[in-house]
This record gives structure tokens, sequence and C-alpha cells, in this order.
């Protein structure tokens, strides 16, 4: 089985790549990022591949999101908005199809919500979010502050952490955010810093 989940994963990955390739890249940092969190954590390792493999596909979605509005320069209007919210169950019904990645798909489906219940696409809030997916939010969002995007510039490591302190408690979980925040200043987790995890490797079961 585990085998199976491993194809899957390549097989989304590239899939990914061919449809929209800045998805791609901000993936692979987002599972690293929360793979970091996870092991920081001490959760299980089947936990920590559960959430590193929900890091690479959760925004696979995107690929049935008007290209249009992804790569706007300026402001969504409301329309827009609400295309680009399809890509949660967009993702979770494109992984979910695959055997043994149901939970996986748990996770991809909820990674917009907020800790405060005002998140998409159900409006969970708090414990009732699954962990894995508070994790993903967490690694998501600081990846989307310190790269550059199409519609404005990255904001440093630190900055990052401030904002996402700012927010602790209304889009985070607060204690997972804290222990987030706490690697980055720690020079654990950074936009600059090479990351110790390839995906390569850790499919392969190097976890470099």
């Amino acid at each position: 089985m585990k085998s199976t989940l491993i194809h899957a994963a390549r097989v989304l990955i590239r899939i990914q790549e061919a449809g929209f390739k800045p998805a791609s890249d901000h993936a692979g940092r987002v599972a690293g990022y929360a793979l970091m969190l996870a092991r920081r954590l001490g959760m299980s390792v089947k936990a920590q591949e559960r959430i590193y493999l929900a890091g690479l596909v959760h925004d696979i979605g995107k690929i049935g999101v008007s290209s249009d509005c992804l790569m706007k320069h300026g402001p969504l209007t409301a329309a827009e908005w609400e295309e680009v919210k399809k890509h949660p169950r967009l993702s979770h019904e494109i992984v979910s199809a695959i055997p043994g990645m149901k939970e996986i798909g748990g996770i991809v489906l909820y990674h917009h919500e907020r800790y405060d219940g005002r998140g998409y696409p159900e409006g969970l809030s708090g414990e009732k979010i699954p962990p894995g997916a508070r994790l993903i939010a967490i690694a998501d969002s600081f990846d989307a502050m310190t790269a550059s995007r199409v519609y404005r510039p990255a904001v440093t490591g630190q900055e990052a952490v401030q904002e996402m302190r700012r927010c602790s408690g209304t889009q985070f979980d607060p204690r997972l955010v804290e222990t987030f925040c706490r690697l980055v200043e720690q020079g654990e987790i950074g936009a600059d810093k090479t990351m110790d995890i390839t995906v390569e490797g850790f499919l392969s079961g190097g976890r470099r």
C-alpha cells in the first residue's frame, strides 16, 4: 500500500507541475515546512508521512481554477475569489479518489479553515479542524508571505512571524503557530534556508 501511495503522489506532483508550475514549487516548500513542524511536535512517523504528502498535493485542485484568477496582478473580484475558493474541494476530490489517501484528502479539504471558524470551505473552527490541516495552514501561509507572488513582493521571515503571531487564535491554532514561529526564529525554517528534505528523497524513504 505504501508503494501505491508513493506512486500516486509522484503522479499528482507531475500533473501539478504540468498544470501550474508555481503551485508545485510552493507545494514542495509547504510540505517541507509542515513536516518540520510535525517533527518538532513529536508526531508519529505515519502522521508525518500523511502531512508531508498532504502538503505536496494540497493545491492540486488549482489545475481546475482559471489561470487568469491565479496569476492576476490586481485584487480579485468577488466572483474570481469564489472561483479560487473552489480549489480545496477540487483537491479533495482528486486525492480522495486514490485508494489509501482518504485521510490525506481530509487534510487538503480543510487547509483553508481558520481557527476562529471564518475560513472555507465549511467554516470549521478550533479542534474540529483536523490537526494535519491546521499544520498545513500555517506552513502554507508562511510560504505565501515569504515567496514573491505576481500581486505582491515577499516579506522577510521575521515579518511573517510577526504577522502569524498577530493571527494566533484567529487564523491559526495558537500552540501550533507558536511552535512554528520558534522554528523560524531558531533558523530551522526560512525562505532563504535550504531544506534538508527533497520530494524524491522523502518518497523513496530517505527522508532527506
